[in-house]
């Protein structure tokens, strides 16, 4: 079993000189990520007026509990995916402005 050498061994391909990512790619996915960060504003919305005009009432302390937690992670994940999907908009969103700029020195 030989081991290649130095001089047998092929050199790197070239890597391309052009972003792989265009300014369409940013603006479908800041699109994307607005409008599932509106989905998630009117689940969020629903799952807020739901617990409040419905809140859980058990006669057992352990079931208040575990209702009243279930509600708040349910409520906190709504909230969550929310800010995320809005915060992936925004940064998208600025990503797209920074490629439709004009590059200084280049």
């Amino acid at each position: 079993m030989t081991r290649p050498t130095a001089s047998t061994t092929q050199p790197a391909p070239p890597r391309p000189s052009q972003p792989r990512h265009g300014p369409f790619r940013y603006l479908a996915g800041a699109l994307s990520s607005g409008l599932f960060a509106v989905l998630s504003w009117g689940v969020a919305r629903r799952l807020v007026v739901h617990f409040t005009l419905h809140p859980p009432h058990y006669s057992k302390p352990v079931a208040q509990s575990i209702a009243v937690a279930l509600k708040t992670i349910l409520i906190g994940t709504s909230f969550l995916a929310v800010f995320s999907f809005s915060l992936i908009g925004v940064g998208l969103s600025l990503l797209l402005v920074r490629t439709l700029l004009p590059r200084n020195g280049s």
